[in-house]
């Protein structure tokens, strides 16, 4: 079982008090869908141009982009890194379609996966962005450098 450090609670005096909640979990039974996947990203269309991505990617403090087809399918991510580049090979980013902007390398995991399974596998493969997936392949979140050291971290907890 597993016992973790939840957050702040404010009470009605206005100060915080510590939450610790139980979760009654064993190390095989945590799932990705036991993480926030639903934050630290913007999605957009693959018919979208670079002009909008940029728009997206600049309401998000540290995000990213999550390009998606119209069967609601991952296709790439963009990042500032991405106009960079662009820039930097002598192209206008905010021109071109996000097809040519972005980056590919997304490793697909199902929200069912087991976090225990997951993180060597992404550890292993170490792709650029990590997206989640229901069993069809359809975008469900954005596994994020934070949620990869959260399940890394509940994983050691319980391996302890």
């Amino acid at each position: 079982m597993e016992n973790l450090f939840i957050g702040n609670t404010l009470t009605r005096t206005g100060t915080y008090m510590a939450k610790k909640v139980i979760v009654k979990k064993t190390k095989s039974e945590m799932k990705v869908s036991d993480l926030i996947i639903t934050d630290e990203f913007k999605t957009i269309s693959d018919s979208a141009d670079g002009k909008e991505a940029a728009q997206e990617l600049m309401g998000i403090p540290r995000g990213v982009v999550l390009v998606i087809n119209e069967d609601q399918e991952p296709q790439g991510v963009i990042t500032a890194r991405e106009f960079l580049r662009k820039i930097v090979e002598g192209d206008n980013p905010t021109t071109m379609p996000v097809k040519q902007l972005m980056n590919t390398d997304i490793m697909p995991i199902k929200i069912t996966a087991k976090l225990d399974d997951v993180v060597p596998e992404v550890t292993k493969k170490d792709p650029y962005a990590v997206v989640v997936v229901d069993g069809d392949g359809k975008f469900k979140g954005y596994f994020s450098p934070k949620d990869y050291q959260e399940a890394l971290a509940r994983i050691n907890y319980i391996r302890k």
